[in-house]
């Protein structure tokens, strides 16, 4: 079955704050997945995580997470799943397992996709960190199938983020959330057709503090048409 984005990104953030919600557009259709992803400037002392995210109708997981100090600021990015179920609702909570300093922010944005299996959909990972002007994924081990969705997140902080590479889609990598301006987060989307080594990752303008973490997403198989017969040969062999 085809990969689709049906809708995002929406794009929820907190400064310091100790949780924040975010608003879909419209409400998740039970049988498709949403992508989240996430990076926090945690300050200069210690790491501000996410302890859980909460929704109406959707069961949410943490897919990969990769926390660093690059070079001064406690930085995280994770990315989490939630399998949509009947009756889900629009709004996200994401609790954080503590209050960010005034100098902390978090930025999160959320898709919904369809074709993206529902049970065993992890295939791949990866993380990274640096303190330069290219935040990178990391590089996974190649792929087991070739019908994914490949999501990077990258973190970077005081800096927006541009130039996705690898033929990614870049969604979001702004640092702009009320008056403060202390992070980005890149949401890096490609959907593919063939096996390889998953990567990505963007360019700021400048060196700075960042994280990084990549995951493959298998799609579902597709389902035959109603109707269709299977044959079974001689031996028992599909036809």
């Amino acid at each position: 079955m085809a990969i689709v984005r049906v809708q995002g990104n929406a794009r929820g953030c907190v400064v310091g704050g100790s949780n924040f919600t975010i608003t879909m557009g419209s409400t998740p259709i039970s049988g498709n997945v949403l992508i989240l992803a996430i990076g926090i400037r945690c300050g200069t002392s210690l790491y501000i995580t996410v302890s859980s995210i909460s929704q109406t109708g959707v069961t949410w997981s943490l897919v990969i997470q990769k926390k660093a100090v690059p070079s001064l600021y406690y930085m995280d990015t994770e990315i989490w799943i939630g399998i949509v179920g009947t009756g889900a609702g629009t709004v996200i909570t994401v609790t954080l397992t503590g209050t960010l300093p005034t100098n902390g922010e978090a930025v999160a944005d959320v898709c919904e996709y369809s074709g993206v299996l529902t049970v065993g959909y992890l295939d791949k990972t990866a993380t990274n960190s640096g303190a330069n002007s290219t935040p990178d994924t990391g590089t996974t081990a190649t792929t087991t199938q070739a019908d994914e969705l490949w999501i990077g997140s990258t973190s970077a902080e005081g800096a927006d983020q541009t130039t996705p590479r690898n033929g990614f889609t870049l969604l979001d990598g702004v640092q702009l959330c009320g008056f403060d301006e202390y992070n980005s987060e890149a949401y890096l989307e490609k959907i593919v057709s063939a096996t390889g080594t998953a990567n990505s990752g963007t360019t700021c303008p400048y060196n700075t503090d960042w994280v990084g973490c990549i995951a493959t997403f298998k799609a579902s198989p597709a389902a035959k048409p109603k109707g269709s017969i299977t044959l079974l040969a001689k031996g028992g062999g599909i036809i």
